[in-house]
């Protein structure tokens, strides 16, 4: 994402934590910031999180590295698991990838208050295409756990119906999908943005998701 020719722009946002996908090892690296990690198998795509904000920050769950790709951490008491679902195998991708991270980590996201957020590459319209380990099923999972998408909160479409789009590939507006998420324990209270195509998608194929929990 050649993220130092975008920090400007993510930092201009003046963010507490900053979850970045297809994302330099070498730029979380020189981060100078309070709190910076990194996992991947591609030195120049993997996912990254810096931690702006003067804050208490943690590793307190150890990600599985062939779960690609996730990052738990604890900030100032809430535990969050930033998300790039990659791919594996055919078998291991995606959505199904999310499903045992969520699985594998369910303790972490019940143990108090909890966030996963970022890209989640999934959305209700393939559902069929994941059997066993589908986008709605994921959702009724997480629900279960007592966490909720915040932009679904007030959104008065349903999951699989959004009209604002998170995604455009080959950054063409006739090709938008709504694939990034930041599931919130119940009873948090939040604010969900969408960055729009205006602003961004000359630099980025995604928009940024802009949360602000209260």
């Amino acid at each position: 994402m050649a993220y130092y020719k975008k920090r400007h722009l993510i930092e201009a946002l003046k963010p507490d934590v900053v979850i970045l996908q297809e994302v330099a090892k070498k730029d979380i690296s020189a981060a100078e910031q309070p709190f910076a990690v990194w996992t991947g198998s591609n030195l120049n795509k993997g996912l990254g999180v810096i931690g702006f904000a003067n804050a208490r920050y943690k590793i307190s769950e150890q990600a599985d590295p062939n779960l690609p790709w996730h990052l738990p951490f604890s900030i100032d008491g809430l535990n969050v698991i930033a998300l790039w679902a990659h791919q594996l195998n055919r078998e291991l991708r995606y959505v199904r990838v999310t499903h045992q991270i969520v699985n594998r980590h369910a303790g972490f996201l019940t143990g108090g208050n909890a966030l996963l957020m970022g890209d989640f590459n999934s959305n209700r319209v393939w559902d069929r295409a994941h059997p066993g380990r589908n986008h709605s099923m994921l959702v009724e999972k997480l629900t279960g756990l007592g966490l909720s998408s915040v932009y679904h909160r007030d959104a008065v479409n349903d999951q699989g119906a959004e009209p604002t789009k998170t995604y455009f590939h080959t950054r063409n507006l006739r090709f938008g999908h709504h694939i990034d998420y930041a599931f919130l324990s119940d009873g948090i209270p939040a604010d969900l943005q969408v960055g729009v195509s205006e602003d961004w998608l000359a630099h980025s194929d995604h928009m940024p998701l802009i949360l602000d929990v209260a």
